[in-house]
């Protein structure tokens, strides 16, 4: 397919025209794209805040020593995928049911472009981290004359980590390290964006109603009615209102006068790059919820995501230890922000709060998968059962730590005021 300078790209109002201008600038070279210029939607069903294309740029007039990338990774931010989500469940399981809570999220989708690009511009001032490097980015500013545009480095021979695939603790293991890495950084030097002070995932929760909230767990009965299964929906349906709307992973760190450090605030499996071949970790993406925090809040969700339950449970003190421990190494004597001990006790309290996002979208996302045309039913029972077993781990496990955690000598505020 031909394009032209002023189409428009993914059904969004950023055209060919854009991205060239602003790239040329950024890598400072006269070469323009060429003919054999390209976009690939890589974005569809992994991603809800953004259109998320793969570019190929065809350089024409390169100098002879320019060493220009030849894809890119674009991000322009839109609901749209929320919306073909959304539209796609029956109506009394939607996650929004008005025009108002349309206009919210997108005032929530805006903030999140915003975070991200602060994000890669506080990581890009390391080395040796796991993360894309950012080209250019626009925020989403009223009036301004270019808005909601992100470029980054595409990370070559990579797949998606998958929700409905088991992965191993070795991964894990590497994606702990790179955490780990990442926390230090932010330790040795402090993050001073505003932007870092939000918490999108409470305003995020404002957007979904209570009682959807509340009765999202009934769709696992879909997938299995068993006697077990209804005793479990049962038990986590009692404790959801008191969940609902928690910010405890953006506010633990000041409840306990701890120093924060820099939290993804997403980091679930398909914000894990690992490379097609090996396995092994090659980036972590997408760092549109990055707040200030403690670090073992990516920790919890990640392992939900990608972990059978089982593994899950019987390494979390390793991945955890060699969390901190990582951390603990790159501050170079720094004195660290809390001790293991410490970080083990804050997994535990904030164990429900980052679980239960995995646990509400999970039921959603294997409907999804179910009903989506062209995947072998045999394929499709596969992935419902890995899925399966992962929702009713952390179910379980959310039930025994809110029982702990009402034992504990810590009086926390789950929904707190955030000064920003």
């Amino acid at each position: 397919m031909t394009y032209k300078s002023t189409d428009e790209i993914l059904e969004t109002p950023v055209t060919w025209g854009n991205i060239e201008d602003h790239l040329r600038s950024s890598l400072k070279t006269e070469a323009k794209f060429g003919s054999n210029m390209g976009v690939v939607d890589i974005g569809d069903g992994t991603g809800y805040a953004s259109r998320c294309g793969l570019i190929t740029c065809d350089w024409v007039g390169a100098g002879q020593d320019e060493k220009l990338p030849t894809k890119v990774i674009v991000k322009i931010p839109s609901i749209l995928p929320m919306r073909r989500l959304n539209e796609a469940l029956p109506k009394e399981q939607r996650m929004f049911d008005s025009e108002e809570a349309w206009t919210k999220l997108e005032g929530t989708v805006s903030q999140v472009h915003n975070i991200e690009i602060a994000s890669y511009q506080f990581l890009g001032e390391f080395e040796s981290l796991e993360v894309p490097k950012m080209f250019f980015g626009y925020r989403m500013e009223p009036g301004a004359e270019i808005n909601g545009q992100l470029c980054m480095s595409f990370v070559d021979n990579t797949d998606m980590m998958n929700y409905h695939k088991a992965h191993t603790v070795e991964q894990l293991r590497q994606v702990a390290k790179a955490l780990g890495a990442i926390q230090a950084c932010s330790i040795n030097k402090e993050p001073t964006s505003p932007e870092f002070l939000k918490d999108v995932f409470s305003e995020f929760a404002a957007t979904v109603t209570k009682e959807v909230y509340c009765n999202v767990f009934k769709m696992l009965l879909l997938f299995d009615p068993s006697e077990r299964v209804v005793k479990m929906v049962e038990e986590i349906e009692k404790i959801l209102p008191e969940y609902y709307g928690s910010n405890l992973p953006s506010t633990i760190h000041k409840q306990l006068n701890y120093k924060p450090v820099l939290v993804n605030g997403d980091m679930r499996t398909e914000n894990v790059l690992i490379n097609k071949d090996t396995g092994d970790l090659a980036a972590l993406i997408d760092w549109q919820c990055t707040h200030l925090g403690v670090g073992v809040e990516d920790l919890i969700r990640v392992t939900v995501f990608a972990l059978p339950a089982k593994e899950r449970r019987e390494s979390k003190d390793e991945l955890l230890t060699l969390m901190y421990n990582t951390m603990v190494e790159n501050i170079h004597g720094a004195e660290p922000p809390y001790t293991l001990e410490q970080l083990s006790e804050v997994y535990d309290l904030l164990f429900p709060h980052c679980s239960l996002y995995f646990a509400t979208s999970a039921p959603i996302l294997m409907k999804t998968l179910m009903e989506k045309p062209g995947i072998p039913e045999e394929i499709k029972q596969k992935c419902l059962a890995i899925q399966l077993d992962k929702v009713l781990g952390a179910v379980e496990d959310i039930v025994e730590y809110d029982k702990l955690n009402r034992k504990s000598p810590r009086t926390l505020e789950f929904r707190q005021q955030i000064d920003q």
